[in-house]
């Protein structure tokens, strides 16, 4: 059986998603925010994009232990006989005792609380803290390392000691604990954490944490910086770039600080700083009208505007081959990802290199689409949207 975590209050869209796309699995809930599904998973066949998935887990089993030396005893001989020698492998270890809802206090919030009245208070009713099981992973995985160092020291000359992007060499080891008693364990053997990466994140858990940046115009800013995280690649000193709908700046300002050339498009201008800086060239004017004089390495698109018409302006883009690299969000509004995943999953492969879709964690009222153009892309068809 595989798991599947949702994104945080997305329980609903991702079942209606599993059912469309995956219309043979047969799924349950298991613990919070958790589904299990049963299907054929084949390391090398693509599996369906899932917009509301924060982390797949395949080929789960379950694992109870008592205490830290008796989680290591349960781990050890499956990592130990799973995970390929000679080859990079990571390590997740990962608390999920409960899962947030709508009322739920923030970590920052808590640590606040916790800060001006020098204790801190149980949560409320049903919700667990967000530092819940971090100590007991903690430890757990020391012991581990540990078992490794005095027994398997040739594997563990491989662990990634950070997340980096996965390598078709790359496994994936993640243990997550539903309960101090309680978990799953699933080992992703290489190549499946590659070709599936898209799903598989190299990120404990699927989350990416909040960049700080108090210079940045608005948080805006770590939208494209989880994106490119997640991908892999970041925006590179001399590479192009537009930025389509860009005011007040901050994806151009994230872009500018790498070192590129910026491009940005929109009816009101950016900060000042961001006005004079050499390495933009502004253009006051509707985002969804531009038309680049050549093929630019990025096109980054952060504009408010319906999800139907910032699809259509991606497609255009990726079929006439305007861009190497793309980061565009998707503004949801009710029931519109329902009538627009579909399509999207239909259109946007053909035109990839490589494609994530997902539900950021920076943002949950949006998806956003980024990835790689395809060298030579399939033809957009007129009725797409």
């Amino acid at each position: 059986m595989h798991l599947i975590l949702w994104a945080e209050d997305a329980e609903t869209e991702l079942r209606a998603e599993v059912a469309q796309s995956l219309p043979s699995a047969r799924v349950r809930p298991q613990a919070p925010a958790l589904l299990e599904l049963e299907f054929e998973l084949r390391p090398h066949d693509p599996l369906p994009h899932l917009a509301f998935c924060r982390q797949f887990l395949p080929d789960v089993r379950e694992v109870r232990a008592d205490s830290i030396r008796a989680w290591t005893a349960a781990v050890f001989p499956a990592l130990v006989q799973l995970v390929p020698e000679g080859h990079p492998w990571s390590l997740h270890v990962v608390p999920h005792y409960g899962e947030r809802t709508e009322h739920h206090i923030g970590a920052r919030a808590w640590h606040s609380l916790k800060h001006r009245t020098g204790r801190l208070a149980p949560p409320p009713r049903g919700q667990t803290s967000p530092d819940a099981g971090q100590h007991r992973c903690r430890l757990i995985r020391e012991a581990m390392v540990d078992l490794l160092r005095q027994k398997r020291r040739h594997l563990l000359r491989h662990l990634r000691p950070e997340p980096v992007p996965f390598t078709p060499h790359d496994s994936l080891v993640q243990l997550l604990l539903t309960r101090p008693n309680h978990g799953f364990l699933s080992v992703a053997q290489a190549p499946l954490p590659f070709a599936q990466r898209h799903l598989l994140s190299l990120f404990p858990k699927g989350d990416v944490p909040a960049a700080s940046d108090k210079q940045a115009p608005s948080r805006a800013f770590n939208k494209l910086v989880e994106a490119e995280a997640r991908l892999g690649r970041a925006i590179q000193r001399g590479e192009t770039c537009v930025d389509l709908g860009a005011a007040p700046g901050s994806w151009t300002y994230v872009a500018l600080n790498r070192g590129a050339q910026v491009t940005a498009v929109d009816r009101s201008p950016l900060r000042d700083d961001l006005m004079d800086h050499p390495g933009l060239r502004f253009l006051r004017g509707d985002a969804f009208q531009f038309e680049p004089r050549q093929s630019v390495d990025w096109l980054l698109c952060d504009v408010i505007a319906p999800p139907e018409r910032s699809a259509e302006l991606l497609l255009g883009w990726l079929q006439k081959r305007w861009c190497r690299h793309f980061v565009v969000t998707l503004k949801l509004k009710d029931a519109s990802a329902g009538a627009l995943l579909p399509r999207l999953k239909q259109n946007l492969p053909p035109l990839t290199h490589l494609l994530f879709l997902t539900r950021l964690s920076a943002n949950k009222k949006e998806l956003c689409a980024f990835g790689h153009a395809a060298g030579r892309p399939d033809s957009l068809r007129p009725d797409a949207f």
